[in-house]
């Protein structure tokens, strides 16, 4: 007997005609019962009765999947040989061949000099084009400006504004000599990836609608690959970004701790590294797309067929057509399944019949085998690796606090071990992200990537010979990286810091007390006349030719009465 293989072109085409989970239609076993004919264990799903005398045709004559796609499943046993996995893993050659590796040196691996400056090109050419006056940024200033939105992520306050704030209370005194805060505002205002005027327009077959990203995506995407040589497991989910403006990339996904915003597929290694991803556009059609599921996983394996690595995904991927590619793929998956799912066996033992602890299960002639498991409530998967029928066990808690084990499947065991490699990114990702409101869609995006290539240094340099006083942990790590941007960024560009007070727009000059209440140095100085700083108005403009040469601010020097210049000094 031969197996039937399905190219990839055959096994897209094949997934395009399977319905999403919208469309699958959930079946009733009690409804089919005098349609499954049994023989040796065997079970043929059917829509139509067999004759008994059909029931003496050879198993061998039957191949995994027949005529309309139908599915045999057997209780017989099945090949548990599975490839071993030896690919190389790790750091990339061009990772490990690097002199003095430090965190700068590992980021500007993803975020490259080429990358920098078609930013920097872009940025400008956007600023030439809303036609204002205006000082060219430069690459220094544009990792300047990276580092400061990082160093964000770690001192947070209510506005980037604050931090420039003439308030002792606010100030944050290390980045504002690094850049001003009209030169932050610019350059948030004006940065810029791809040229507006080349866009496709909306309606257009060229239309891409992630075009104002896409030079950011396309980079990382080739960068995270040619880094990084993936570890045996891999897990596949979806991660968001949060949003909640207006954009039609937004999804609303009520029971996600992030319930708006982007969705975006990832294909994360058992270190955390974010290998793959792949943003959701939407449905490109009118109709609802068919096999979602199935194109997400293929396109996040691409780059792992034939060389039998162990992925793991959850129900939303999971259907046997696709379990039964990857297998002849050489890509060996686990995942859990819905029952309702097409060609899955209907013989398995009913829910409510399983105790704690028990498990069914049925392999196909494609050696892909469908199990339920009963914990407090039964999990179904799916499984095409190395001994899933295996008892293996996991401990319980009782009510009264004692520990107890029950019997369970090594498929889940394994499924529960390699899951989380997703979550596990995100979590490392939130702990300092950059979490700024902006009115501009794309943004979100931009610094969610910035976080993201952050986090994948930080997971390589623990790997390489680096300081491991720069990797004790994610704060520690992007401490570093911050201190480098802004040395090696801001050197050119760094403000000369002198003992006059900070000057930020307000309605009045502001003096610290420790300065206006001194009792030394507060000299009187006749200057060209200005208004007071402290009873002029709006309303009732007063002017004076005197100035304090300790506070620096003009004031009313009068004759007779109390001048504006001994209250100004007064507490």
């Amino acid at each position: 007997m031969r197996k039937k293989y399905l190219s990839t072109a055959e096994a897209l085409a094949f997934f395009e005609e399977l319905p999403s989970d919208d469309d699958s239609e959930a079946t009733d076993l009690s409804e089919n019962e005098d349609n499954c004919i049994c023989k040796n264990d065997t079970v043929i799903i059917s829509d139509d009765e067999v004759p008994e005398a059909e029931l003496e045709i050879c198993d061998d004559e039957v191949s995994g999947i027949g005529e309309e796609g139908k599915v045999i499943w057997t209780k017989t046993p099945f090949d548990s040989n599975i490839p071993v996995f030896e690919e190389p893993s790790g750091p990339s050659a061009d990772m490990l061949s690097m002199d003095e590796i430090s965190p700068i040196k590992v980021f500007l691996c993803f975020f490259t000099q080429s990358f920098l400056e078609l930013i920097v090109f872009q940025t400008n050419l956007y600023a030439t084009q809303k036609g204002k006056t205006f000082t060219p940024t430069t690459v220094n200033e544009m990792l300047c400006f990276f580092g400061i939105n990082l160093y964000m992520g770690i001192k947070t306050l209510p506005s980037y504004r604050d931090y420039w704030s003439t308030s002792p209370l606010l100030h944050d005194s290390y980045i504002s000599k690094y850049m001003s805060v009209k030169r932050f505002s610019w350059l948030l205002a004006h940065i810029h990836l791809n040229d507006n005027s080349l866009q496709p327009p909306r309606g257009n077959e060229k239309y891409y609608k992630l075009y104002k990203v896409r030079p950011l995506v396309n980079h990382l995407s080739e960068r995270f690959l040619a880094l990084f040589k993936p570890n045996k497991n891999q897990s596949i989910d979806e991660s968001m970004i949060k949003f909640k403006g207006r954009s039609s990339l937004k999804q609303y996904m009520p029971k996600k701790p992030i319930k708006r915003g982007y969705k975006i597929w990832m294909r994360c290694d058992e270190s955390g590294y974010a290998c793959q991803f792949d943003i959701y556009t939407g449905k490109t059609a009118e109709s609802i797309e068919k096999g979602l599921g199935e194109r997400v996983v293929t396109s996040l394996c691409r780059t792992l067929f034939r060389k039998n690595h162990r992925v793991y995904f959850d129900n939303f991927f999971t259907s046997y057509a696709l379990l039964s590619f990857l297998k002849t793929q050489n890509v060996f998956a686990c995942g859990t399944v819905m029952m309702n799912r097409k060609n899955l066996p209907k013989n398995l033992l009913e829910d409510k019949i399983l105790k704690q602890g028990e498990f069914d299960w049925a392999v196909s002639e494609e050696n892909v085998v469908c199990m339920k498991w009963k914990d407090k409530r039964t999990v179904s998967v799916l499984s095409c690796q190395e001994n899933p029928t295996a008892a293996a066990s996991v401990d319980r808690r009782e009510k009264n606090g004692e520990k107890r084990k029950v019997i369970c499947p090594q498929a889940i065991v394994d499924y529960n071990k390699n899951m989380g490699f997703v979550d596990y990114f995100d979590h490392l990702k939130s702990l300092y992200q950059i979490d700024r409101k902006s009115k501009k869609w794309w943004h979100r995006i931009l610094f969610h990537f910035l976080d993201v290539s952050v986090i994948n240094s930080f997971i390589l340099c623990k790997m390489l010979p680096c300081d491991k006083d720069d990797v004790k942990s994610v704060k520690v790590f992007r401490m570093s990286l911050i201190e480098s941007l802004l040395t090696i960024g801001g050197s050119s560009n760094k403000r000369k810091l002198s003992d006059k007070p900070s000057q930020v727009k307000r309605s009045k000059p502001f003096v610290p007390d420790d300065r206006r209440l001194t009792n030394d140095g507060h000299i009187p100085k006749n200057i060209p006349r200005r208004r007071c700083a402290f009873c002029s108005t709006k309303k009732n403009e007063q002017r004076t030719a005197w100035l304090c040469m300790r506070c620096e601010v003009p004031l009313c020097l009068q004759k007779t009465g109390i001048s504006c210049f001994e209250k100004f000094h007064t507490k």
